[in-house]
Order: structure tokens, then sequence, then C-alpha cells
């Protein structure tokens, strides 16, 4: 009846009135233009996922070009089981990168998703191949020490043509953890106590591609990450090798 939905409309003003307003916040260059730009974010849809599948084949182009330089050579199997330690573990700080991407860029942040995930990822690696390397020399000073050939990183048993998989499982598994450990500590120790001034000045360096939230994303997943990953990549390779190559 007319009455019924009179009574139905007056219920639905009443609760559109008591509903929260929603203030949509603009970044600077939306006060100039007038117009809100897309902020850019690190997960947003196939062309994040797109250009982020780039840096897998950077890291990967790196390690095959290292095996061909270096002397003596690795065989083919045993450089595998070097790199894809190494490539599980760079998967998992791609995640972790995010994450923390994430954290530092909740609301409050002066700078986007992608700005963080850039200064995240920059001092990270630096402070990451410093923790890295010092972890290195104390497990193989451990591994000697104690006995624990499994664990010896870059040796995968006695018979270089039947490589033990276990023991691959055991180095892929701790390698994996102590790299995201890393990030971690890196984060706690560095990026939390100076995040205002950190926020501060990557929004600052952002403000001139603000309107470009996409050529952003590709410079801040893409370009830059795959310098820093060629980099970590040669290093860390030749961290977690088998230091006298017997077997090689």
């Amino acid at each position: 009846s007319d009455e019924v939905q009179r009574r139905c409309s007056l219920m639905v003003i009443s609760l559109t009135e008591r509903l929260p307003r929603v203030t949509m916040h603009k970044s600077p260059a939306a006060d100039v233009s007038g117009s809100e730009p897309e902020a850019c974010r690190i997960i947003s849809g196939h062309f994040a996922i797109a250009v982020q599948a780039f840096l897998a084949f950077c890291c990967a182009a790196t390690l095959v070009v290292k095996r061909l330089q270096e002397k003596p050579q690795r065989t083919w199997t045993i450089w595998f089981m070097d790199s894809s330690k190494q490539g599980f573990a760079m998967g998992l700080q791609h995640f972790v990168n995010i994450f923390l991407a994430l954290i530092f860029a909740m609301e409050g942040s002066k700078a986007s998703e992608c700005a963080w995930y850039a200064a995240n990822f920059s001092i990270t690696v630096a402070g990451g191949l410093c923790i890295l390397t010092l972890y290195m020399k104390l497990h193989r000073w451990a591994v000697a020490k104690y006995g624990w050939e499994s664990l010896r990183s870059g040796n995968y048993g006695p018979d270089n043509d039947k490589p033990k998989w276990n023991y691959w499982l055991a180095q892929a598994s701790l390698w994996c953890f102590v790299c995201c450990a890393e990030k971690f500590i890196v984060a706690a120790c560095i990026i939390v106590p100076l995040h205002s001034m950190i926020d501060s000045t990557i929004a600052t360096m952002e403000k001139s591609v603000l309107n470009y939230p996409k050529s952003e994303l590709v410079f801040v997943m893409v370009i830059w990450p795959a310098i820093l990953n060629v980099i970590f990549a040669w290093i860390v390779d030749t961290l977690i090798k088998d230091p006298d190559l017997k077997g090689h």
C-alpha cells in the first residue's frame, strides 16, 4: 500500500542520515588540478602482476651469466640447486616487501604504497646484504665445528651425479627463513625508528610523478628493483655456493 511504501522510504532516509560520512583524501596534485589522480598501488590488478613478473627473469638471467663466467664452473645441476634456493627466498622476500610497504603506507602516511615499496626495498637490500654476509660467516663456522654436512651451503652430498635433495631442502628452508628474518630485522632497526623522516623524504620525491601512477609503478616495482636484484643475486650467489667448489 502507499502507507507501507511511505514508511519504508522514511526508514531508508533515516538510516542513510545515520551512516558516517566518507571523506576522500586527495593527493597534493589533486588540489592543484581539481581532479583526483589514481594512487600508485603495489597490488593493482593484471598490470601490477605483469610488471612484477619481469623481476624473476632478471634474477634468472643474472645467475646464468654469473655461472657462465665463473671458474671453475659448477655443474648445471649444482648451479640449479644453488639458484633455486635463492629463487625461493627472493620470492618470499618479495611478499615480505609488499607486506612491509603496505604497513608503512597505512593511513597517515604522506607517501604512497609504491614509494614505500621502493624505500623499504632499497633499505632492506643494503642492510640485508650486511646481515647475510655476517650470517654466512657464522653459519660456515658452526657447520664446520659441529659437522652439520647437510647444512653446508652448496654441498649436496658426496656424489655430485646423485645430489641429495634432502640436503637441498634443509638448506633452502633455512635460507628462506634467514632471508625473510633479515627483512624484518632491518625494518625494525632502521625503518620503524626513522619512519617519519623517510615518509616525508619519499613523499617529496614522489610529487613529480603523482599524475603517472602506472609509470611510477613500473619504476618502483620493475626498473629499480631489477637493478637492486641483479646486485643482490650476484652477491648472494657467491655467499651460498660451496666456497671451495668441491664436487662442482
